[in-house]
């Protein structure tokens, strides 16, 4: 007699295999997504960076939300402040990013530095990240 078909103990195996595969390839997926996710707030602090050094090639401080070179200690926190300011910074619809982003500036008589951080929101993959950029280039991402 031809007897045609699996074994129970060839489709153990083979769900056995899935089930390795399926160990190893979800949590590297899941790693890359939150790795793609945060590549949004490298860039756009970059943005940001770049941004306030272009204000400050011009007028000699960077960007405070008082817009004079003599308001010197202050701090952006919304992206609606932020774009309203440099207006050059179009991130996307606040409500589809995964960061919220902030700018804060120093310096006596006028802003002479700024930190500009990304924050990951609430209930996101990235919920809990923070990263930096300032005017010397120094970041920690």
């Amino acid at each position: 007699m031809n007897k045609k078909g699996f074994t129970l103990t060839e489709l153990l195996i083979v769900v056995a295999i899935i089930g390795i595969l399926a160990t190893i390839a979800i949590p590297t997926y899941i790693g890359q997504q939150k790795r793609a996710t945060r590549t949004e707030a490298y860039t756009n602090l970059e943005t940001l960076r770049l941004l306030e050094e272009q204000y400050y090639a011009e007028n000699g401080c960077y960007y405070s939300t008082g817009g004079t070179c003599t308001n010197s200690t202050t701090a952006m926190d919304t992206l609606a402040e932020i774009q309203a300011v440099l207006p050059g910074f179009r991130p996307g619809d606040e409500a589809s990013l995964n960061f919220t982003y902030s700018i804060a500036t120093a310096g006596s008589p006028a802003a002479s530095t700024f930190t500009a951080t990304a924050t990951g929101k609430a209930g996101r993959r990235v919920e809990g990240d923070s990263f930096w950029i300032n005017n010397s280039n120094q970041k920690n991402f």
